[in-house]
């Protein structure tokens, strides 16, 4: 396994490093609110489906979905209390003019999520190296557990391991790319054998998964991509950001014509689970 394949690939996109571990997430949105983030949104309906075929399969109630990359918790704010990333973007927005303190900030969404009433049954647990930011989505009601931890450079804490342990399964909306492949073999190193969980990612077309696919392979995992289907993550910052992307598809032989051309990062979503379970259900079938 290496250190970071994607480095590369990474150097060529606009850096907002400093906005993902700030003490609220207003820069988060201000920064990419600008260029239409919007992917947490467009997966959510895949998630959703993908939950409810988990829960029949195995025969679940409620369940606890590990959100790796999860920030300030906004898949959470989508996923469990059905916000639209416009809606957030308008709640935050709301504040720039306050010259608000983030412990304002962080109240008023205390008093929105964590005593308001979830749309959705979901226990959601955030991982992330950003230790302010997942801490704020727990803080502010949105994650029911965070772990600040960076599991590209080592295991995780005794407490970790358990709790991803107990999680039916892992999300992603674009974390691939900044993680890697050993990321994922230490959660799938944390699990039962007879209790792996599914793991769902939204992967940009620009990072090949197929690092990812190969280790938790090892661990009985296959893994489907769905097919001719893409979601739109971000617009581009500028011209030299599209060109470089173009570039790197063009190394792996994929066409951006008509997709990455219209100035849009497009992602691709993918689900490993164990085999058998795969095999008796493909993904497409699953997901109508």
């Amino acid at each position: 396994m290496t250190n970071n394949p994607y480095d590369q690939a990474n150097a060529g996109k606009a850096n907002f490093e400093w906005t993902y571990n700030q003490l609220d997430p207003r820069s988060y949105f201000q920064a990419l609110g600008a260029l239409d983030y919007d992917i947490p949104a467009r997966a959510a309906p895949i998630f959703l489906k993908t939950f409810s075929a988990y829960a029949a399969a195995r025969r679940r109630g409620a369940l606890t979905v590990l959100d790796l990359g999860c920030s300030y918790g906004i898949n959470a704010a989508v996923l469990k209390y059905g916000c639209t990333m416009e809606e957030l973007r308008e709640h935050y927005r709301r504040f720039d003019g306050d010259n608000a303190a983030s412990h304002q900030v962080l109240m008023a969404d205390q008093t929105k999520f964590s005593d308001g009433r979830p749309k959705r049954d979901i226990a959601i647990v955030g991982i992330d190296r950003a230790q302010f930011a997942a801490a704020y989505g727990f803080w502010a009601g949105l994650l029911d557990d965070a772990i600040p931890e960076n599991l590209e450079v080592g295991g995780p804490s005794p407490r970790a391991a358990d709790t991803i342990a107990r999680c039916d399964l892992v999300i992603s909306t674009g974390v691939v790319g900044y993680v890697t492949e050993r990321t994922f073999w230490q959660i799938a190193a944390c699990q039962p054998p007879d209790e792996l969980p599914w793991i769902a990612s939204f992967v940009l077309r620009m990072f090949d998964y197929a690092p990812v696919a190969e280790v938790l392979g090892h661990f009985g995992y296959l893994t489907e991509k769905l097919e001719r289907r893409y979601f739109c993550q971000r617009r581009f910052a500028d011209e030299a950001e599209q060109h470089h992307v173009e570039r790197l598809l063009a190394r792996r032989h994929l066409s951006t014509a008509g997709l990455e051309s219209n100035g849009h990062y497009l992602a691709e979503f993918f689900l490993s689970r164990p085999a058998e379970e795969a095999k008796a259900r493909p993904l497409a079938a699953l997901l109508l």
